[in-house]
C-alpha cells in the first residue's frame, strides 16, 4: 500500500477517531469566522425571513460537520443565531492567535534549530534560563497546539447548550452515544442468547421430546406382545416414528443453524424458507458473491423470522423477499401484503434488532395497516 496509509494504518484506531472529531472541531470554529457576521445580522431580522432560513442551513451544516451537532426543526429564533454568532467570534480569536504561534513559533524553532543552531534565553527578573531552540519551540507550539483543541471543544459545548434552548440537540457521531449504543447492544446479545436457549429448549421439549416418548412406548409395547404379527406391525410403526424423529431433529438443527450456509450460501437456504412457507414466497435477489459468515447468518436469521412472523400473525397472500450486496453493507429485506400493525417491541423483532445491532447493523419496521409489513435490515461488513 502507499506509505502514508501504511503509516496511518500503524496509528491506533481510537487516535484517529480522536484526531478526526478535533481537526473538525478545530474547521468548526474557522468556518465560524465566516457565519459570524451573517447570523448576528440575521438575528435583527424576522426568524421567518428568507435569510433567516438560509443562514440558518449554513449554521445547521457547521454545526454537524465540524462539531457533530444535528439539530432538530425550526431552530430559527434569534437568539439562536445571536447567541452562536457570539460564539463563533469570541472562540475564534483566541484559537487564530494560538494557531498562528503553533504555526510560525514551531516553523521557526525547527528552521533554526537545524540549520541555525543557538538557543533560546528566557529572562527573570531574578535570573535567566537557556534553553536548546527544538526543545522550547517544540513544547510552546505543543502547547499552542493543546489549547486550539481545548477551544474548539469549548466551542462545541457551547453551540450544543445555546441549541439545546431552542430545538432539540444529537450527537450521532459523539462517543458517548457510541459507548451507550455499545453497552446497550452488549446487554442485547446477551438477552438474545437466553431467548434462542429457551426456544431451542421448547422445540427439544415439545417436538423431539415427544417423538422419542412415542417411540420408547412402542418398542416397550412390542416388547410385551406375543403375538408375531402384532410385534412385527409395532416395530413397523417404531421405524416409521424414528424417521420422524431423525426428520425433527433435522428440522430443530436447521431452526439453530443451517449447515446449508456455510456450504452453499444464502441462495440455497433461502429457498428452502420459501420452499417450506405455507404463502407464496418470491425471492427477487440474493447475493452473487459470498460475504462474511456472520453477516450472511444474520442476514438468514432475519428474513427467516420476519417469514415466521408474517405466516403466524400477517394474515398474508404473499411475501417478497430480497437480499442484496452493497459496497459497505447487506441489505436484506421482507415485504408482506397482510394486515400490517406489527409490534417493533414484540419479543421477535426485538430479538431480530438484538441481533442486526451486535453486528453494528440497523433495522427498521414499516408496518401500515393498508400497505402490509416491511422488515429491512442493513448490516454493513466492518
Amino acid at each position: 500500500m502507499p506509505w502514508p496509509m501504511s503509516l496511518t494504518a500503524r496509528i491506533p484506531r481510537e487516535s484517529r477517531m480522536f484526531a478526526t472529531r478535533w481537526a473538525a472541531a478545530v474547521w468548526g470554529v474557522l468556518w465560524g469566522g465566516l457565519l459570524f457576521l451573517p447570523l448576528i445580522l440575521v438575528s435583527c431580522l424576522p426568524p421567518s425571513s428568507r435569510w433567516a432560513h438560509r443562514v440558518s442551513g449554513w449554521e445547521r451544516a457547521r454545526q454537524f460537520r465540524g462539531f457533530g451537532i444535528s439539530l432538530g426543526p425550526d431552530p430559527g429564533r434569534r437568539v439562536f443565531f445571536f447567541l452562536n454568532g457570539l460564539i463563533a467570534i469570541l472562540i475564534l480569536i483566541p484559537v487564530l492567535n494560538l494557531a498562528s504561534g503553533f504555526l510560525f513559533v514551531t516553523l521557526g524553532s525547527l528552521i533554526q534549530g537545524l540549520f541555525i543552531g543557538g538557543s533560546i534565553t528566557i529572562g527573570f527578573d531574578a535570573w535567566t534560563i537557556t534553553q536548546p531552540t527544538l526543545f522550547v519551540g517544540v513544547l510552546y507550539g505543543a502547547a499552542n497546539l493543546l489549547g486550539v483543541i481545548a477551544l474548539a471543544e469549548a466551542a462545541s459545548w457551547l453551540h450544543g447548550k445555546v441549541d439545546g434552548m431552542v430545538t432539540e440537540v444529537t450527537r450521532p457521531h459523539a462517543h458517548h452515544t457510541r459507548i451507550t449504543e455499545l453497552l446497550k447492544t452488549r446487554q442485547g446479545v446477551v438477552v438474545a442468547i437466553d431467548e434462542e436457549r429457551r426456544r431451542i429448549e421448547r422445540d427439544l421439549h415439545d417436538g423431539v421430546q415427544q417423538n422419542v416418548v412415542s417411540l420408547s412406548v412402542l418398542i416397550a409395547r412390542a416388547q410385551r406382545a406375543q403375538d408375531p404379527a402384532k410385534v412385527a406391525h409395532l416395530l413397523d410403526d417404531a421405524l416409521v416414528q424414528s424417521q420422524d424423529l431423525i426428520d425433527e431433529m433435522r428440522e430443530v438443527a436447521w431452526r439453530v443453524y443451517p449447515t446449508a450456509l456455510d456450504e452453499h450460501g444464502l441462495g440455497t437456504v433461502l429457498n428452502r424458507v420459501a420452499d417450506h412457507c405455507p404463502i407464496p414466497v418470491t425471492i427477487l435477489t440474493v447475493p452473487d458473491r459470498r460475504v462474511p459468515q456472520a453477516i450472511e447468518s444474520a442476514a438468514y436469521f432475519v428474513v427467516r423470522e420476519a417469514v415466521t412472523n408474517v405466516v403466524k400473525h400477517a394474515e398474508a397472500a404473499s411475501i417478497t423477499i430480497s437480499v442484496t450486496a452493497g459496497e459497505q453493507a447487506l441489505i436484506a429485506e421482507v415485504v408482506d401484503d397482510g394486515r400490517g400493525g406489527a409490534d417493533p417491541h414484540g419479543s421477535g423483532l426485538q430479538g431480530l434488532s438484538r441481533r442486526v445491532g451486535a453486528l453494528d447493523g440497523r433495522l427498521s419496521i414499516d408496518s401500515d395497516e393498508k400497505t402490509g409489513t416491511t422488515v429491512r435490515a442493513e448490516i454493513p461488513y466492518a
